[in-house]
């Protein structure tokens, strides 16, 4: 009983730190809706998993085995089941990353020259991401903008920086208005703190 409680524990266990490496990429990116309960699920199971199972090696109690299975069995079908839901697939894995560029733009504030350009993670996918990545001197930035509100949301390739995203300057020198262009099929404006690392939607784009 107590190598079924051991075996059981590190398969789940190896399992779990796979999933939430696989979902969270290192914690580096915000976490989608179904990320995020299949984040939460997995570390709120591991510490019964191994609580549960350090008790049923110690007291070699086949009835707390039977609890560890259940336990693992319905917080992996959970995971499987809400990850089917939210992405199609039943398991998280390591998939590539399609991105592509809008090309990169200059901009002139204060007397320093900055570059930006937006990238599109995984367009028309169920994982897309999109992101503004601004470089001043030696820092880099890359800024997470919410624009399409799902994966049917389209693009025409740019052609210049300006097809995709424009910047413009306001009275603060690490604050900027951020626009989108004519080849995103979305119309929107986002305040973007370059001091923080936060872009805030507005309204409306401005005209």
């Amino acid at each position: 009983m107590r190598k079924f409680v051991v075996i059981i524990t590190l398969l789940y266990s190896a399992a779990a730190v796979a999933a939430l490496g696989f979902l969270s990429n290192g914690f580096r990116e915000g976490l989608a809706l179904g990320q995020s309960v299949i984040v939460t699920t997995l570390i709120l199971s591991l510490p019964a998993v191994l609580l549960v199972a350090l008790i049923a090696y110690w007291k070699d109690n086949e009835w707390l085995a039977v609890v560890l299975a259940a336990i693992v069995l319905g917080s992996g079908w959970y995971v499987a089941q809400t990850h089917h839901d939210a992405y199609g697939e039943w398991f998280p894995s390591r998939a590539s990353t399609d991105v592509e560029t809008s090309g990169t733009a200059t901009l002139n504030v204060n007397g320093q020259k900055m570059s930006y350009r937006l990238e599109l993670r995984n367009p028309g996918t169920v994982t897309h991401r999109e992101y503004l990545v601004v470089t001043r001197g030696d820092k880099v930035q890359r800024i997470r903008l919410p624009l399409f509100g799902d994966a049917r949301s389209g693009y025409v390739s740019a052609k210049t920086p300006g097809d995709w995203i424009a910047l413009h300057p306001t009275a603060d020198a690490d604050v900027f208005q951020a626009e989108t262009g004519r080849f995103l099929f979305v119309q929107k404006s986002f305040r973007v703190n370059l001091r923080t690392g936060e872009a805030t939607a507005l309204a409306a784009k401005s005209q």
